[in-house]
């Protein structure tokens, strides 16, 4: 683990679910001033394998979940943006339909330890021009 970077324990969700967590983001506005901002990631379990995005939607900004920890499509193949319908490969991130306009989902590091996943505390510097 980098020791610049700040992590969070959270626990390993099991096939087909997904555990929330919460990022800080540092911002830089666009008259060069920052911010601090508050965003939500997730972690999945998809065919055994472990993967955390950020719970933004490319194409809107959306949170992907129509209900708290609710990611996956009714037969567990895809995440979807339940606001406009998007869909998601699990493992890539990929848009694989509806109004992403081939945008991926914005991965989040992690690292395995034991029956626990290290999340970051935040993410870096973000530019929104």
């Amino acid at each position: 683990m980098s020791d610049q970077q700040q992590w969070q324990s959270v626990a390993k969700p099991a096939e087909g679910e997904a555990v929330c967590f919460d990022l800080k983001a540092r911002v830089r506005l666009s008259n060069g001033e920052q911010a601090d901002i508050s965003e939500q990631g997730f972690l999945i379990c998809h065919q055994g394998q472990y993967r955390a995005w950020k719970n933004s939607c490319p194409h809107a900004g959306a949170p992907l979940d129509w209900m708290p920890g609710q990611f996956f499509s009714e037969d567990g193949q895809q995440l979807v943006c339940h606001v406009h319908f998007a869909h998601f490969d699990p493992l890539t991130g990929d848009c694989l339909s509806g109004p992403c306009q081939q945008k991926g989902l914005s991965p989040v590091k992690f690292i395995e330890s034991g029956n626990m996943i290290q999340v970051p505390v935040s993410t870096h510097l973000v530019d929104t021009d």
